[in-house]
């Protein structure tokens, strides 16, 4: 068992906490722990968890997702959701088929169970629709998981019920499941596809109050299955985390409590930074991009090398964007995401910097090293 490395989250890690303005991200702006105005309980049993996750807040997200409780699996985040869908789910002469452009963990956590990992690019000319004809000639007889995330990380596409029905009736086909990132799926504001729970005992959602809530350090997270895939799943969760911190769920269940507040919270941050992307772009040249009305993140192409803007914006602009690489094992290379939903004041800096770097490299002129003023310092995720 050997996993590819998580290049995404030590490209990060490098960058944090000195003094960098961050556009990439997928998470809003952070909540505090101030912001809640609650007190944290007093008789919370610090010695025991849930294996399967605090009842009021499995209660919360089952009413998110239309499920009853017990399709509800509490999680140390989404990564190990979806790590343990993986390890329940897929075998070394598996095939799994995944989506892409897409979040790196959901591409190569399969790659550390399964030697057939087939990975199907989507098409910017046909608006990030998926390919279903190859998704259909990909799957075999081996096939167990084919992995998606809706809305599509990091290009904020959206698959609508029909799609997400058809996809589920590929898999029933060859006796496989389908496990849905529904981290972004909400962000469509007001035009959400259902949950693929809903649709089929074949549909595995995951997601985590990482991104829409701005609550990234609790690491909480959850899974929605049917209930004997489930009991599959904490079977093996028994030997990760066996439960998830009882402390984040507190603070957890309080957000999903106020989900319609922090649904607002982030369309009025994210609806503000939207508008300003699509000002600039008339000053970028250099810049293919049509502006989604929805989600939270795009997926620009971009006339220019991408790494030579990557490394031009981190050494002279303290600016950080994430490459294409980082969401594809071989496609989207001229490609690099921009998230919606940091400060509005961060973002318009962290543009203006992509700006100038963009106007230097097609200008041909050998940019300048300068010292300049570190901005505020960015945030992980």
């Amino acid at each position: 068992m050997k996993f590819p490395p998580f290049e995404h989250l030590h490209f990060y890690e490098k960058l944090h906490g000195r003094g960098f303005v961050n556009i990439s991200y997928s998470d809003m702006t952070p909540f505090t722990i101030a912001e809640f105005g609650r007190s944290i309980p007093t008789n919370l049993d610090m010695n025991w968890g849930e294996p399967a996750g605090m009842p009021a807040l499995r209660t919360n997200l089952a009413k998110l997702h239309g499920v009853p409780r017990d399709r509800v699996l509490v999680t140390s985040g989404a990564t190990e959701a979806n790590f343990l869908v993986n390890a329940a789910l897929v075998e070394p002469r598996s095939r799994v088929v995944v989506d892409a452009p897409m979040y790196s963990p959901l591409r190569d956590c399969p790659r550390g169970f399964a030697s057939d990992v087939v990975e199907i690019p989507r098409d910017p000319r046909d608006g990030w629709a998926p390919d279903l004809d190859r998704i259909r000639k990909a799957v075999n007889r081996n096939t167990r998981l084919l992995v998606l995330a809706n809305l599509n990380n990091p290009t904020s596409s959206m698959l609508s019920k029909g799609e997400l029905r058809e996809i589920l009736d590929i898999a029933t086909e060859h006796d496989a499941f389908v496990l849905a990132d529904e981290t972004f799926r909400e962000m469509a504001f007001g035009r959400a596809p259902p949950s693929i729970a809903t649709l089929s005992p074949r549909g595995i959602a995951v997601s985590t109050v990482s991104k829409l809530y701005g609550l990234g350090v609790l690491r909480v997270g959850w899974l929605v299955a049917s209930r004997g895939v489930l009991q599959r799943i904490a079977g093996i969760k028994d030997y990760t985390t066996a439960s998830a911190s009882a402390l984040s769920q507190v603070f957890a269940n309080w957000a999903i409590e106020r989900h319609q507040f922090f649904l607002d919270r982030a369309r009025t941050i994210v609806e503000a930074n939207r508008t300003i992307l699509r000002e600039e772009l008339g000053n970028m040249p250099a810049i293919d991009l049509s502006v989604p009305d929805i989600g939270n993140v795009v997926f620009p192409r971009c006339a220019v090398n991408v790494e030579k803007l990557e490394r031009l914006l981190i050494e002279n602009y303290r600016t950080v964007i994430a490459h294409g690489r980082f969401f594809s094992a071989r496609e989207f290379r001229n490609h690099f995401r921009l998230g919606l939903g940091g400060k509005t004041s961060e973002f318009r800096k962290g543009l203006a910097n992509l700006k100038r770097a963009l106007s230097e490299l097609t200008s041909g002129r050998a940019p300048p090293r300068t010292s300049r003023k570190s901005p505020p310092r960015g945030r992980r995720g």
